[in-house]
């Protein structure tokens, strides 16, 4: 059988449908944050089942039990809304969201957590629709198939990013606090190994509340979903959807061949390289065999999966139908441009290819006197924010920012200890406003302040624009932010200084390949220069001596009141753990919403002294400081 999750990932690869049927474990099966955008798919399912109060779930233990009962209740009635029918036809099994039947119309409803602007005229050929599209276009093959005489309309529901909420606090109006035993598959996850998760149960608060009916009807009023007609787009692909179809049949069926399937540049992003040799079965490993991997490989090269090859063709494409995968294979002319030029693309590639060649670190001549100039006190900084397709608070719309965290290592003068400050919402109400200003308040107009990426530029900027949406009036707030925000748009400068430019600029170790991330430089820094591990400032990542292969294995875990061990080691490990605190189970119980309270403390604490040190470090090998 092929269902539209195995349509999906065939797209993509024909051999992973062989994968995923053999359940070859996959990198998915572990991925915490897009696992987090599936669960947020979930709620906006139980939200948009709420929206047709007359719909009827169809339940069963097998495929076989769902399509039975689907066909029952599908052709007994006339007018009849379902939610996961089940339809099977020529051994292709579409699972619909939410089915509405009126007569001979039948309107096929996909509901999807992708955001969709209703006020862009181009939100509609957004790229990041096409896989929500295909699905769409699938199961309308599926029922076209079944009821050919019938008039079928093809429908997504999507989260409207030009709606707002009039409701506070509307994400505590849906949780997920147990599971049931019930296995299923991810559609944001299609590699994904479905026996490893289980299908949340996503519970609505006031279900069981006597005026139930009175909050159904205040979602209904001012809901956040848009219902967009698809029918169009899916007519202009259903040739290729049914090709493809019978293509993978096929494979199912009589077995992959090599034509169906060739290796080149996009397996390095392929969801069943676990990169665990002792996995048995590895299914890039299976692809790739024959081809001795090497370290470093052409993937490692910074961002050479865009350096083009022949005939408008790529150029890891050609090396790999060569069978050269070494880094060494890598022909430097290769880095520059048409013109013959090397960009800054280029000369990054160059850079990273001469000095892993000779194992060496490059730090540029330019750094010293950029971190000479910067002016006293430095301060580190460093966000967490929270966006989800439902709101958490009046007024917000799906997918807005709600910045909730920062913090700060200040080094007030050259050789002082750096003194940390932070900041975390626990209060019921829209964040943003009181987080810039607490930030404001405490670093205000003095020295330089110092981001990795753009993100915290981007988080300031938005809050900026906040003000004018939500009309809040504090000149001094808008007067800082503009002078701390860069804006490339109007031609503005601002204060922060980028260590993630930098670090492209003016850094380079082999051990960080093509990555500049916080996570990448650390390491490479903190693994080869023991020296810094004796340094009081940073020897709690290094207790007793003992030196971790990266300081985050340092956090340490709480236990106590909190079901399961915690640990915060990456920014969606912080956006769960604020979401718990703001609208979880914890957040009734005043020892479990401290103890999250810390866990966000100590992780995004981590972040800026991560900073602070690679700058110690630069400051000490460009003898300053």
């Amino acid at each position: 059988m092929l269902s539209k999750s195995d349509f999906i990932i065939a797209s993509t690869c024909s051999k992973k449908l062989v994968y995923k049927k053999l359940n070859y474990k996959t990198k998915n099966d572990e991925n915490e944050f897009l696992e987090m955008l599936a669960q947020g798919g979930h709620i906006i399912g139980k939200y948009a089942r709420l929206l047709y109060p007359e719909g009827i779930e169809i339940k069963g233990e097998s495929n076989v039990e769902i399509i039975s009962e689907t066909k029952r209740l599908f052709e007994k009635n006339d007018k009849i809304t379902l939610f996961e029918s089940g339809f099977e036809s020529n051994n292709k099994i579409g699972r619909i969201d939410i089915l509405v039947k009126n007569g001979n119309t039948i309107n096929i409803i996909e509901v999807k957590s992708k955001s969709f602007d209703s006020g862009d005229k181009k939100s509609k050929s957004d790229e990041r629709l096409r896989v929500c599209i295909e699905d769409l276009a699938f199961q309308t093959m599926v029922m076209n198939e079944i009821y050919p005489n019938l008039e079928i309309h093809s429908y997504l529901l999507l989260p409207d990013k030009s709606k707002r909420t009039d409701i506070e606090g509307l994400a505590g109006w849906f949780s997920m606090n147990n599971h049931s035993t019930k296995n299923f598959e991810i559609d944001e996850l299609p590699a994904q190994n479905s026996i490893r998760y289980q299908l949340p149960l996503v519970e609505f608060k006031y279900s069981n509340h006597p005026e139930k009916e009175k909050y159904i009807a205040s979602l209904s009023k001012n809901h956040l979903l848009s219902l967009i007609n698809f029918d169009k787009e899916v007519f202009e692909i259903m040739g290729d959807i049914t090709n493809r179809s019978n293509q993978f049949l096929n494979i199912l069926k009589e077995g992959i061949k090599p034509e169906h399937y060739k290796i080149n540049k996009n397996c390095s992003k392929c969801e069943f390289n676990l990169g665990k040799e002792e996995e048995q079965k590895n299914g890039y490993r299976e692809c790739w065999q024959g081809i001795i991997h090497k370290d470093p490989h052409i993937f490692d090269l910074y961002y050479g999966g865009l350096l083009k090859g022949t005939n408008n063709g790529w150029y890891f494409d050609e090396l790999i139908s060569e069978k050269k995968i070494s880094f060494w294979d890598l022909e430097i002319d290769r880095f520059r441009d048409k013109n013959g030029e090397l960009g800054s693309r280029g000369l990054r590639q160059l850079l990273q290819y001469e000095n892993t060649k000779t194992n060496s670190e490059w730090i540029s001549p330019d750094l010293k006197s950029i971190l000479g100039n910067l002016k006293y006190p430095l301060h580190f900084i460093d966000f967490e924010t929270y966006t989800g397709a439902i709101p958490h608070h009046k007024g917000m719309r799906p997918y807005e920012m709600v910045a909730f965290q920062w913090s700060c290592h200040t080094v007030v003068s050259p050789g002082s200890e750096p003194q940390h400050s932070g900041f975390i919402n626990s209060n019921y109400e829209f964040p943003n406003f009181i987080f810039a200003e607490s930030l404001m308040n405490q670093i205000g107009t003095s020295g330089t302040p110092l981001m990795w990426s753009s993100f915290e530029n981007t988080a300031l900027r938005n809050i900026l624009e906040q003000m004018d949406t939500y009309n809040y009036q504090n000149e001094s707030l808008r007067e800082w932010l503009t002078n701390i925000t860069t804006n490339d748009k109007l031609k503005r400068r601002g204060r922060f200084v980028d260590m993630n430019e930098l670090t492209l600029d003016h850094y380079f170790r082999p051990e960080m390949k093509g990555k500049t991330s916080i996570k990448k430089v650390l390491p490479a820094i903190w693994n080869n220069n023991e020296y810094l591990h004796s340094i009081p400032w940073f020897q709690k990542y290094a207790p007793n001596g003992i030196t971790s292969l990266n300081p985050y294995d340092s956090l340490s875990p709480i236990f106590n009141e909190l079901e399961n061990e915690e640990v915060v080691k990456d920014g969606t490990g912080a956006m769960r753990c604020y979401n718990a605190l703001m609208f979880g189970e914890e957040s009734q119980n005043i020892t479990k919403r401290q103890q999250l309270i810390h866990l966000l403390h100590q992780y995004c604490e981590l972040d800026t002294m991560a900073m602070v040190i690679i700058w110690k470090y630069w400051m000490d090998k460009c003898g300053l400081d």
